[in-house]
């Protein structure tokens, strides 16, 4: 291995018992079945799940979910967005009855993606510091630069760490 230069390294992806899509590099670092197969990777067309057993309608679920009662723990829905089953466990109707949130109408899987898509990119852009506060100990505009995930066309301010400090304490 040390001749060949693999000693020290992650085994080859050939290795895997999992296709792309079934690992959480298909969120971090997104690729199309196409990119995947020209690889040499493996893609699973048939990802995993049940479809077709629902036992309610989406539609019929209450809007509120005081009008919800623990016997919806029994029963199977089907995803909006992909059509896969899920359940409503009872731990989990508990947490939305005491924040008062209504049901969700789509499965896990697809709740997590929403998540991950919100997240900023697996990028640094260099920025400067948005701070332009003058009880910060700077005239003008802060001059520190530094690396963040949020790229200089979104529209949050971003502030160094000392300006940061300052302006919350």
């Amino acid at each position: 291995m040390k001749a060949d230069g693999e000693y020290g390294e992650f085994f080859p992806i050939s290795f895997s018992p999992y296709a792309y899509n079934e690992t959480t590099a298909m969120e971090i670092f997104p690729l199309s079945k196409a990119e995947v197969l020209a690889k040499g990777w493996r893609w699973q067309d048939n990802l995993p799940g049940t479809y077709g057993k629902e036992t309610i309608k989406v539609a019929d679920l209450p809007d509120d979910i005081k009008d919800v009662n623990l016997e919806i723990s029994q029963a199977i829905l089907a995803c909006e967005d992909c059509g896969k089953n899920y359940k409503i466990i009872p731990q989990e109707l508990s947490f939305y009855k005491k924040l008062n949130l209504p049901l969700p109408r789509r499965c896990p899987y697809c709740r997590h993606l929403d998540r991950i898509k919100r997240r900023t990119p697996q990028r640094l852009w260099q920025r400067q510091c948005g701070c332009e506060k003058e009880n910060h100990q700077h005239q003008g505009r802060c001059e520190n630069k530094f690396e963040t995930s949020y790229s200089s066309d979104r529209p949050e301010k971003i502030y160094c760490e000392e300006c940061y400090q300052k302006e919350i304490y």
